[in-house]
């Protein structure tokens, strides 16, 4: 018995270890990007040696419950990282993995230029692509301009002021155009909006207005940028793509629990160092005596001219899902201040973005952003303002009223003058994607913007300052209502077929229809017979309102075929065809062709080059275009008085029933390669575009019975734009809880004109601007002093030793040299150097340099300090000692102010740590990031202006060329808390 009782014990204690050792255990964590520290949706998790696999969330958390052993290998997968691994202990629920960027990623799908989405490999033509949902996790990033500067090579980014809402000039592979926008086209989750670069009141004189559409869009909502370069690329855009396309794809929701998030920034805004930048200047006082002021004089008097600005933004957002239902919808406002106590906006912000899947067959997807709130904008560059009362200080007027300040006091100005735009804008899209079978699928997008201004200058009646502004300051109120109506149509099907085990089949057609809408609307009145009164009604002197309604429609149609071999080489061929309402009546469709091929050559079996991992060879050529503009192509007429006093219409316009499109023709040369495993990765891309049947204008004869200020528009001329990008991106050092990338990127641009109308060598779009036979587009030709003597009286206007380039080599009495080739308005060299540092997977240190070279700025504030208000030291005798630049001063002679405006400047600094998730989870926090980060903080550059990035953005001095620069605020200074938290 004791026995049998001895062995039932024994066999039950060999069995009881069993299920334990069976049991198993969970496992859980989050996968975050090494760089950035911001989880990763959507990687692959899995434990090696089992079946067992997930997916991270939105929030880049995983979760096993049953993991057999005490430890485990997880393996960690997603696009553009590399693969990584870890041994964990069974039961850790805070486990962290960090992945680490791919310096080339040939498998990420791009959205933009394609009837569908692509993957990178079987493009044949260069794509940027900026990833914003991480950027603006630490980087300074306001708006959207800033999110594009130096992160894509061959994208211009030039800045107009320092005023907070201000816009810039953006170029693509420089300017083709000689009379048309330069800009590119700008969409928004498939639907082509409005991107005016300088709106809003002309409160910088000479027409130029500074306030940006582009920079309407939250980049908080931003997944991602995509930017197509030119024609190779933008055929499928047909005409207006020529100038390249900008997409910007904004987030979605992912399957998973709601996750919220709440982004608050708190900064400043100032203007760096105004004392050491601003100049001194010189007069004579009334006993002949040379006197002189600086900053420091001023604000002896007046204390601070420029104050310390505030800068916040409060933004929340909630995204998730089921299969079936996915979302992201967000909302926040941002308060900005400038350095000007005029100078400030208030913009609130919101999107909702679904995604509906009721089948695996079809996909609905609505998104909707709104934008609004006031933008005051101060008086600038020409038009008054601090910076010009304050830039052109005059010692004769210490101990006056005006305090030593050249005009009104700056306070005044501030009073007395008030732009405003108030902005009320809708984008919104519906899309259905439709997958009836395994080879078809079609889409249908149909998408609109909105958009409505008011903009208004508003001078109150003050009677006490017309001692500064004489009848200006007794009232004035101009408005502007402006509104903008974008819709696209776009339909796009591919169908899909496996030729052979090795050879497959994508046909891809589609049809675009855009429709534009501006309606314009402006009324003035002068003089308010009372102070505090603002309505138009109220003015004594009103002028009988104007305003003007312009549509334009075009529909195009596209056709493409695509052969893929082995998946490692694609050839793709197809045509636009287009038809535009500004097109002459006798002018009919356009037709666009590209083809293009790409060959991952690593991928073949032949490859026998370890330290290459990835190569691919692209080549692509395309063609695209630029609409004629509104009612060019169609005589107008204008209402007048006839005979009795009879209504009647008088000629205004001859119109050109030939005018078409200009036609831009690219081919792209490219590689990208990834060495090292990689570690590094480089894209080179060569272009060639050439642009012809230019539009350019010129005088109707006067027997037509056309007035000789309105020319007629004609297809002639060609420009061809030529260089190339360099992308390179490296980790040089990643070992333990330490890591360093490093991004790079150059750009050049060869710029020449090559043909204008017959007989016709040279145009002047504005001043010291021409378009030249042989030269770049837009550059600057003046007169240049070569030799110069002084007199007895250190002068230099003897015109028998004062001489003058001659164009030849040789020189020439000044009255009778021609004008020479000064130099390019836009660089033909620019580029950005990005470092990143990792310290503990938790801390990151971030830089940006960008730099500009190859080009001149026209320093109006030299002009007009030294050669209309004569307040420069060489404008006094004793100051004189460099004959040339006397002379030039002294002689009208632009040469001495129009100088190299080539920079670096260091534009962006951010430190980011990431909070260990158990301090987070003391607020019930998942995630909790703080970040330092600075903007424009300093510039090397030998231009002896007051700012290299400054200038009018619009008007006769700014639009597509030229780079004037006349009392402009300058680049300021920034710095910014960010806190991000996520639960």
């Amino acid at each position: 018995m004791r026995r049998r009782s001895f062995r039932l014990v024994l066999a039950l204690g060999l069995l009881a270890p069993v299920p334990l050792l069976g049991q198993g255990g969970p496992i859980a964590g989050v996968v975050v990007n090494r760089t950035s520290g911001a989880p990763v949706a959507d990687a692959q998790v899995s434990v090696v040696g089992t079946t067992l696999r997930t997916f991270t969330n939105a929030s880049g958390r995983f979760r096993f419950t049953d993991v057999p052993g005490a430890t485990a290998v997880l393996h960690v997968r997603r696009i553009q990282f590399r693969a990584a691994q870890d041994t964990v202990r069974v039961g850790d629920a805070n486990v962290r993995i960090a992945l680490e960027e791919k310096a080339l990623e040939l498998e990420g799908v791009i959205v933009t230029g394609t009837p569908g989405a692509t993957a990178q490999r079987e493009l044949g033509n260069a794509v940027s692509r900026i990833d914003a949902a991480s950027i603006t996790q630490t980087a300074p990033i306001n708006d959207v301009q800033s999110l594009l500067n130096g992160r894509a090579a061959g994208v211009l980014i030039q800045p107009a002021t320092g005023a907070v809402g201000s816009g810039s000039r953006i170029r693509i592979r420089g300017a083709s155009s000689l009379s048309l926008s330069n800009q590119p086209l700008v969409y928004v989750d498939g639907v082509r909006v409005d991107a005016d670069f300088a709106s809003g009141p002309r409160n910088q004189d000479f027409g130029s207005s500074s306030i940006s559409r582009f920079n309407d869009f939250n980049p908080d909502d931003i997944e991602s940028i995509e930017i197509l370069k030119g024609p190779a690329a933008a055929t499928l855009y047909g005409t207006e793509a020529s100038n390249g396309v900008i997409q910007i794809v904004t987030k979605r929701g992912t399957t998973g629990p709601a996750r919220w998030n709440f982004t608050l920034r708190q900064g400043v805004n100032y203007f760096s160092n105004p004392e050491g930048r601003f100049p001194t200047n010189y007069q004579i006082d009334r006993s002949g005596n040379l006197v002189r002021i600086n900053l420091v004089d001023l604000e002896s008097q007046v204390g601070d001219i420029f104050r310390t600005g505030h800068l916040g933004s409060y933004e929340a957002s909630v995204s998730g899902g089921s299969q079936d239902l996915r979302y992201y919808v967000a909302g926040g406002t941002e308060l900005q201040g400038g350095a000007e106590p005029s100078n400030h906006l208030r913009r609130s912000n919101g999107r909702v973005n679904l995604t509906v899947t009721p089948s695996d067959k079809v996909t609905l997807s609505a998104n909707a952003g709104y934008v609004s709130g006031p933008t005051r904008v101060s008086c600038e560059a020409g038009c008054g303002g601090r910076m010009f009362t304050t830039f052109y200080m005059n010692p004769q007027n210490l101990g006056t009223f005006r305090l030593g300040f050249h005009s009104g006091l700056p306070w005044a100005y501030d009073e007395e003058f008030r732009f405003n735009q108030d902005v009320d804008r809708f984008t919104g899209s519906i899309q259905v994607q439709h997958h009836p079978v395994k080879w078809f699928t079609h889409r249908l997008t149909f998408g609109v913007d909105r958009t409505r201004e008011e903009n208004t200058l508003y001078q109150p009646r003050i009677d006490s300052l017309q001692l500064f502004f004489g009848s200006a300051a007794l009232g004035y109120i101009g408005i502007t209502n402006h509104a903008v109506d974008n819709t696209t149509v776009d339909y796009a099907a591919t169908a899909s077929f496996d030729l052979s085990p090795t050879l497959r089949s994508s046909t891809s057609g589609g049809i675009q229809f855009y429709h534009a809408l501006t309606d314009t609307m402006f009324a003035e009145g002068f003089v308010f017979p009372a102070a505090g009164l603002s309505a138009l009604d109220a003015t004594t002197d009103r002028r009988a309102p104007t305003g003007g309604l312009e549509e334009t429609k075009s529909i195009g149609a596209y056709g493409q075929e695509q052969i893929a071999w082995r998946d490692r080489l694609f050839l793709t061929a197809g045509v636009r065809s287009d038809d535009q309402s500004t097109f002459g009546a006798n002018f009919n469709r356009v037709y666009y062709p590209k083809v293009s091929a790409s060959w991952v050559m690593s991928d073949e079996p032949f490859w026998r080059m370890p330290f290459v991992n990835q190569l691919r060879l692209r080549a692509a050529y395309g063609e695209s275009g630029r609409a004629p503009p509104y009612n060019a192509a169609v005589p107008t007429y204008i209402t007048a008085t006839g005979p009795g006093d009879l209504p009647a219409v008088t000629p205004q316009n001859i119109g050109n029933p030939n005018l078409g499109p200009e036609r831009g023709k690219e081919i792209e040369l490219g590689l990208d390669a990834a060495f090292w495993g990689d570690r590094l990765g480089l894209e080179f891309t060569y272009y060639r575009k050439k642009t012809t049947d230019e539009i350019l204008q010129t005088q109707a004869a006067p027997s037509l019975g056309y007035p000789s200020q309105n020319p007629q528009y004609f297809n002639a001329g060609a420009v061809l734009n030529q260089g190339v990008e360099l992308l390179a991106r490296a980790r040089p050092y990643a070992r333990g809880r330490v890591s360093v990338e490093l991004t790079f990127n150059l750009a050049t641009n060869s710029n020449k004109i090559l043909s204008l109308l017959p007989g016709v060598t040279s145009v002047s779009p504005s001043l010291f601007i021409e378009h030249r036979v042989g030269y770049p587009v837009g550059s600057w030709f003046a007169r240049r002093v070569v030799s110069a003597e002084f007199d007895a009286s250190r002068n230099a206007t003897d015109t028998t030793k004062v001489k003058c380039d001659d164009g030849n080599g040789g020189a020439v009495p000044c009255y009778r040299a021609p004008t020479v080739y000064l130099g390019r308005t836009l660089p033909n060299v620019e580029g950005a150097f990005s470092p990143t540092i990792t310290l503990g997977e938790r801390l990151r240190l971030s830089g940006l340099l960008d730099f500009k070279t190859g080009y001149k700025k026209l320093d109006g504030n030299t002009r007009v300090r030294c050669a209309i208000f004569f307040r420069c030291p060489e404008n006094f005798a004793p100051f004189r000692t460099d004959p040339i630049r006397v002379a030039e001063i002294q002689n009208g002679i632009p040469d001495f102010y129009i100088n190299d405006a080539s920079f670096l400047k260091l534009r962006e600094v951010s430190a980011s740590y990431t909070v260990p998730e158990r301090w987070a989870s003391a607020i019930g926090a998942s995630r909790l990031t703080v970040s330092l980060a600075g903007r424009n903080l300093y510039t090397w550059t030998r231009y002896p202006g007051l700012e290299p990035e400054a200038m009018f953005l619009g008007g006769t001095r700014g639009g597509n060329f030229s780079a004037w620069e006349q009392a402009d605020l300058p680049q300021l200074a920034q710095w910014i808390v960010t806190v991000n938290v996520g639960y």
